[in-house]
C-alpha cells in the first residue's frame, strides 16, 4: 500500500506541480484529512479548559489532567494515563498552591469592589497568602528605591504601577508594607494600549512567616483612577459611583483565602499521557505535544495546542476503527504537560527514554484570530544541532496549507482555481481569513525546547503566534480564537504525523530528494551569506567557515534518515548518493566564493586561522540524564540564549571545544545578529569548562 501511495504522490506532484500540493501526501489523503479534522471541535475542549486557572501544582491543572484523561479515552485513544510528577521545594516541602476566594474593596472614601478572583483569577498574585486586612493605600510609583525613599508603607497597602513582584520584595520583605495593589500589563506592553488588562502575575515566597503577604493585579484603568482618588484631595467622584466624596485618603479591604502545599487535597503535578499503538516500529514513536500549564482564560497559550491533539487523536482513532486506513506502523503518542517542565522530569526519571522516539510535533499557541493584533503563526525549524528530514516535511506541507488558504491573483484571477482560496481549510464556525503564516528559525520558549537537547537528540518541529499582545493575561480568551486556524495547523502535523506513521525505507527516495532539495535551499543562503561577508568585512574566515559548516549540516540531514530505511540496502546507497552530491557540491561553492570574492575584493586570503590553547578538548555528556541536567550550569557570556543551548546540543563526544564554536558561530552568521547574535570563541570555551566543572560534562580522555 505504502509504495503505491508514494508513486501516486509523485505522479501528483509531476502533473500538478504548479498547484498547490505536497509529495508527502495524495489529493485523497490530504482530502480525507481536510475532510475529518475539525476546529469546531477542537474550540469546544478548549472552552471546558478555560474556566480554570491551572498553574503548575493548582486545582485547576488538575481538573484540566482529569478532563483531557477522560475525553483521551471517549474519543478513543488507548493506555491513557496521567503520570504523576513531583513538585516541591528543596527540602521536600509540597509547592502547590489554590486561591480559593480572595477579594479587594475601597472602603472609604466609597465603598467600591475593585477585584474578586471570582472574576477572574488573574486579580491575585499566584503565591500570595491568607490575609484579611484593612489598611490605609499609599502610592509608591514604580516601586524603585528612588520612588520608595521617604515614603512611609510601614503597616500599610501599597499602590504600584510597576510588577507585583518588585513592589513586595521592596515595600513588604524590605520595609514593612502589608500588601500590594499592582497595575501594569502582560509582557511589558504599553498600559495606554491596553488599559483594561489584566497581567498573569506571581510573587515570590516570603522570607519568614511573618512577611507572608499578598498581591492584586488590577487592570491600568482602574489602577490609575485609583491614584486619582487617592492624590485628589477636593470632592470627587472618579469611579462613577453617583456619590461624590473628599478624596487624598484612601482605605483599603483584602481579604485572601488560599490553600498552600499539603492544604491542597492534590499535590504535585503532572502529565495526560495517550497513544495510538502502531503495529511494526516498537522504537519510533511520534510524539505529539501541547501543554495544560496557563493561566485562567488561556485560550490560545495553550489550550489550543491541548484541544487540537486531542483532536487529532479522534480523528486517527476514528479513521482507523472504520478501517479508512489501517493501524499505523509506528505509535503515536500524545502528551499533555506541565510546559517543559513535565518533559524534562519525563526524560530525567525514564534513562533513555528518547531513544524509542523518532519525533516530536509541537503544538502551541495555534488558534489565534490572525486578524486580531496582526499575529502570525511561526513555524519553527529544528536547530542546526537537529536539522533533519523532517524539516523537509514540515516545510512541504506547510507550504502546502500556505499557498492553498491565501489569495493569489495570479492563480485566482487569472488561473481559474477557486477563490479566494483553491484548497480552503474552513471550521464550521471560524473565519474565512487567510493562513499568516511563515517558516522562522529555531527557538526555543515551548516544549520542544526539551526534545533537542543534545542529551536528548530528538528532531522536533513546532508552531507558535507571534506577536501575541494577549499572552499570559486576562485578554487571551475565547474571543480570540480563530476555529479554521485550529483546524488548519491541527492539519499541517495531522498531517505530518500520518506520513511518518506510515514511512518505511521504500519512502527513502522521496524523503531523501525532498531533504537535500531544501538543503539546497538552504546553501544558497549560506553563500548569499557568505559572499556578503567577503563583500562588506572582507571576512574569507567567516565566509568560508559558512560554508563548510553548512555542508556538516545537510550531512546530517541526510543521515538523520537512516532509523527510516533500516537495513535496506538500496535506501542507504540513495543516501549516500546525496552525500556523495554535498561533497562536490562544497567545492564548488568554495570555487565559487574565491571567484566572485575575488571580484570584489582582489585578493583570496589562504591564511589558516589559528585554534586557541586548549580548543581540541573533546567535551562528553554525563551518562546520566537525571544528572546531567542537576549538574549542568548557566554562565554569564555574551551568547544569546538560544546559542548557548546550543554550545550544549552540539557536545557528542567526538567534536572538539573548537569544533563546537565553529558550528555554532556558523549557525548564528547564516541567520544573523537579528535573530541569534553573535558568537565568539572564549563564550564558548567559558560556557563547556563551566560544566565540566560542575561535573555536567567532562574531558574525553585521549
Amino acid at each position: 500500500m505504502k509504495s503505491l501511495r508514494v508513486l501516486a504522490a509523485l505522479l501528483v506532484f509531476a502533473v500538478s506541480g504548479i498547484a498547490q500540493s505536497t509529495p508527502f501526501l495524495t489529493l485523497d489523503e490530504a482530502r480525507m484529512l481536510r475532510n475529518e479534522i475539525s476546529g469546531d471541535r477542537a474550540f469546544e475542549h478548549i472552552r471546558v479548559l478555560t474556566q480554570w486557572h491551572r498553574n503548575s501544582g493548582m486545582e485547576g491543572y488538575f481538573k484540566s489532567m482529569d478532563y483531557v484523561a477522560s475525553a483521551a479515552k471517549r474519543l478513543g485513544m488507548t493506555d491513557v494515563s496521567i503520570i504523576k510528577q513531583p513538585y516541591h521545594y528543596p527540602d521536600g516541602t509540597p509547592r502547590n498552591y489554590t486561591a480559593k476566594s480572595a477579594e479587594l474593596w475601597m472602603t472609604s472614601p466609597v465603598e467600591v469592589k475593585l477585584a474578586d478572583i471570582g472574576d477572574h483569577a488573574l486579580y491575585l498574585s499566584d503565591n500570595s497568602r491568607d490575609a484579611d486586612v484593612t489598611a490605609d493605600l499609599v502610592w509608591i510609583g514604580d516601586a524603585t528605591e528612588e520612588a520608595l525613599e521617604g515614603v512611609n508603607v510601614k503597616g500599610k497597602i501599597v499602590l504600584a504601577n510597576a510588577n507585583p513582584r518588585t513592589a513586595v520584595v521592596r515595600a513588604v520583605y524590605q520595609r514593612g508594607a502589608v500588601g500590594v495593589i499592582a497595575y501594569t500589563t502582560s509582557e511589558s506592553k504599553n498600559m495606554l494600549d491596553f488599559p483594561d488588562q489584566l497581567p498573569w502575575t506571581r510573587i515570590p515566597d516570603p522570607p519568614s512567616k511573618d512577611k507572608a503577604t499578598f498581591a492584586f493585579s488590577v487592570s491600568p484603568r482602574k489602577g490609575e483612577t485609583l491614584r486619582k482618588v487617592l492624590e485628589t484631595r477636593g470632592m470627587q467622584d472618579h469611579f462613577a459611583t453617583g456619590t461624590r466624596a473628599r478624596g487624598g485618603k484612601v482605605t483599603i479591604r483584602a481579604k485572601v483565602d488560599t490553600d498552600i502545599g499539603a492544604e491542597n487535597k492534590r499535590t504535585g503535578t503532572g502529565m495526560v499521557e495517550a497513544w495510538i499503538r502502531g503495529t511494526k516500529y516498537k522504537d519510533q514513536q511520534i510524539v505529539i505535544t501541547a501543554h495544560l500549564q496557563e493561566e485562567q482564560g488561556s485560550a490560545n497559550d495553550d489550550g489550543s495546542g491541548s484541544g487540537n491533539i486531542l483532536e487529532l487523536g479522534r480523528v486517527f482513532a476514528k479513521l482507523i476503527k472504520e478501517g479508512r486506513i489501517p493501524p499505523p506502523l509506528r505509535d503515536i503518542r500524545f502528551w499533555w504537560t506541565d510546559e517543559i517542565y513535565s518533559e524534562y522530569k519525563y526524560f530525567r526519571d525514564n534513562q533513555d527514554s528518547q531513544k524509542m522516539m523518532l519525533a516530536n510535533l509541537h503544538q502551541d499557541m495555534t488558534g489565534a484570530k490572525q486578524s486580531i493584533g496582526s499575529r502570525v503563526q511561526h513555524l519553527i525549524y529544528n536547530p542546526y544541532s537537529r536539522t533533519s528530514y523532517l524539516d523537509a516535511i514540515f516545510e512541504s506541507v506547510g507550504n502546502y496549507v500556505i499557498l492553498s488558504n491565501n489569495s493569489f491573483i495570479q492563480a485566482g484571477r487569472s488561473g481559474g482555481y477557486p477563490r479566494p482560496h483553491s484548497q480552503p481549510i474552513y471550521s464550521t464556525r471560524g473565519t474565512r481569513e487567510g493562513y499568516n503564516a511563515r517558516f522562522v528559525p529555531y527557538f526555543g520558549s515551548s516544549d520542544n525546547l526539551v526534545f533537542v537537547e543534545g542529551k536528548i537528540g530528538v528532531p522536533s518541529v513546532a508552531m507558535v503566534n507571534w506577536d501575541d499582545y494577549y499572552i499570559h493575561s486576562s485578554d487571551d480568551d475565547l474571543d480570540k480564537i480563530d476555529q479554521t486556524q485550529l483546524q488548519r495547523n491541527n492539519f499541517l502535523i495531522g498531517a505530518m504525523a500520518f506520513y511518518l506513521a506510515y514511512a518505511e525505507a521504500s519512502d527513502i527516495p522521496l524523503l531523501a530528494g525532498e531533504t537535500y532539495a531544501q538543503g539546497g535551499r538552504r546553501l544558497a543562503k549560506d553563500m548569499h551569506t557568505a559572499l556578503r561577508l567577503v563583500n562588506e568585512k572582507g571576512d574569507w574566515e567567516n565566509a568560508s567557515l559558512v560554508i563548510t559548516e553548512g555542508i556538516k549540516r545537510e550531512k546530517r540531514a541526510l543521515n538523520s534518515m537512516r532509523v527510516i530505511a533500516g537495513s535496506d540496502t538500496g535506501a542507504n546507497k540513495k543516501i549516500d548518493s546525496y552525500i556523495e552530491m554535498l561533497g562536490s557540491r562544497e567545492n564548488s561553492m568554495k570555487a565559487e566564493l574565491d571567484t566572485l570574492g575575488g571580484v570584489m575584493r582582489r585578493t583570496v586570503p589562504r591564511a589558516v586561522p589559528q585554534m586557541p590553547a586548549g580548543s581540541n578538548k573533546v567535551p562528553v555528556n554525563n551518562p546520566s540524564t537525571e544528572q546531567y541536567f542537576a549538574k549542568r550550569r548557566g554562565v554569564r557570556t555574551g551568547l544569546h540564549s538560544i546559542m548557548r543551548s546550543e554550545v550544549f546540543n552540539f557536545v557528542d563526544g567526538n567534536r572538539t571545544y573548537y569544533d563546537i564554536y565553529r558550528a555554532v558561530k556558523a549557525e548564528s552568521l547564516a541567520n544573523g545578529k537579528f535573530f541569534y547574535g553573535t558568537v565568539a570563541y572564549e563564550d564558548v570555551a567559558k560556557l563547556l569548562d563551566a560544566n565540566v566543572g560542575s561535573g555536567a560534562l567532562s574531558i574525553k580522555k585521549p
